[in-house]
């Protein structure tokens, strides 16, 4: 068997698929948020054997799976004291909530209001 060389992305994605499966395994409601999956998604990646998902992560090459959070810059320059609230409060499927409703994370963050 030749070893594989892969790449800084595809060593992110590798890794990040298999933590999100084995938080599966752990604590499939808790990861099941977390990560924003359904559940055919979540039973997809518990299905998938060691070798289709070594198959895919080559195969999808330089692609990212997981881009950084839409809040990402707000919270780099967000007190450090304050990112972990502020990500928790202002997750991914919560901030999209929120535009939808005229409010914006760095707005809020800077202590701005319209």
């Amino acid at each position: 068997m030749s070893a594989i060389q892969l790449t800084e992305v595809q060593l992110t994605n590798l890794y990040l698929l298999q933590a999100i499966r084995l938080g599966i395994e752990q604590d499939r409601v808790s990861t099941c948020r977390k990560f924003a999956l359904d559940a055919d998604l979540a039973d997809h990646l518990c299905e998938l054997s060691q070798d289709q998902m070594w198959s895919f992560i080559v195969h999808i090459g330089q692609s990212t799976l997981f881009p950084p959070r839409q809040d990402f810059m707000a919270l780099l320059k967000s007190p450090a004291a304050l990112t972990a609230s502020l990500a928790a409060y202002f997750s991914p499927s919560w901030t999209a909530f929120q535009a939808d409703r005229g409010r914006c994370f760095s707005v809020m963050v800077d202590g701005i209001s319209n």
